[in-house]
């Protein structure tokens, strides 16, 4: 006698049916994706003023807390536009991020939006892309806006160029910033066409290094990336700091020694897979996680063990992984 057939998991929810009438005409349906992590409260604010601009939201919640998914079920609730789909564990950014990426493609939606937890985009950023593919139909495969830190005294930058001549500079407040080396995945505006292209999300760097391996698929894919100067996207960098080293302030990340290990793991794996296409780029990233074993040395709190950890991660990344293509 055989055993019963294990029951068969709950069907997952599905993003509603989209609108007949699209908000973007020059765009067709927009669907954004939205990853939590013990956001809190405060995600409903935010998810209503996305909701605004989009015609569907998908929420993937990586296992939150209990407030955290109260709110995400009273906003989808009260929002015919928003799905949720809830993990019963955190599975990274980058495998929730396609959760949601591929119920939206199955959706049928034309452009894709990635966002943050902690990002608020400006009333009419989505209609400031818009205008740019209505502007030049075809010619981007990728949107960014222009980022802002309100809660840091710092100016976001963008690095330009091709081979060994990169350099960095702001985005300009009109007009595009086009062809950057790479854009950060939080608002980020996606063609379908590219999307399936270039492939999905990277789910074994888990979160560190996923939009930048990304972009340099998409455009190994031949799609185009800019940054849409009066698209306006308000960013949260974490839990960083200021301290006064050397004359100077620096910005600590603060971030815990796992996650120093699996940053230097993930961008050493680049620098082996990218450098023969990116040298400029490798160049200047090594430069950076330089300085942020100088900074975690000198600034933060459990800097000998955070540095051991990015010694560790560079050993893994380098040596004991295969580079990242």
């Amino acid at each position: 006698m055989t055993a019963p057939a294990a029951p068969s998991p709950p069907p997952r929810p599905r993003p509603r049916p989209l609108p007949d009438r699209p908000r973007h005409p020059a765009l067709g349906p927009v669907g954004a994706v939205v990853v939590t992590y013990n956001t809190g409260t405060a995600i409903a604010d935010r998810l209503a003023r996305l909701s605004a601009q989009v015609d569907a939201v998908v929420v993937v919640d990586n296992g939150s807390d209990a407030a955290t998914v109260g709110a995400l079920r009273t906003a989808a609730a009260a929002d015919p536009a928003l799905t949720l789909l809830p993990n019963p564990d955190n599975r990274g950014l980058a495998a929730a991020q396609n959760q949601g990426l591929d119920a939206l493609l199955a959706a049928g939606v034309s452009w894709l939006l990635l966002m943050d937890d902690d990002s608020t985009p400006a009333p009419d950023m989505v209609a400031r892309m818009a205008a740019v593919e209505a502007a030049r139909p075809g010619v981007f495969g990728l949107l960014a806006p222009r980022l802002r830190y309100p809660a840091v005294a710092r100016v976001p930058g963008f690095l330009r160029g091709l081979r060994w001549r990169v350099r960095k500079g702001p985005a300009p407040a009109q007009g595009l910033l086009e062809d950057p080396v790479f854009v950060i995945a939080s608002g980020s505006l996606i063609r379908a066409g590219a999307l399936r292209a270039a492939g999905l999300m990277r789910a074994d760097f888990f979160i560190d290094y996923v939009d930048v391996e990304f972009c340099f698929r998409l455009r190994r894919a031949g799609h185009r990336l800019a940054v849409v100067g009066d698209a306006v996207l308000d960013h949260t960098l974490g839990r960083q700091t200021p301290h006064r080293l050397l004359g100077r302030t620096v910005w600590a990340s603060n971030h815990a020694p796992f996650r120093c290990h699996a940053m230097a793991r993930n961008r050493a794996r680049l620098w082996r897979g990218w450098v023969a296409v990116h040298p400029g780029w490798a160049l200047q990233d090594m430069a950076a996680l330089a300085a942020q074993v100088v900074r975690v040395l000198l600034v933060e709190e459990q800097g000998r063990a955070k540095a051991a950890a990015i010694l560790r991660g560079l050993w893994t990344g380098l040596i004991r992984l295969p580079p990242a293509r």
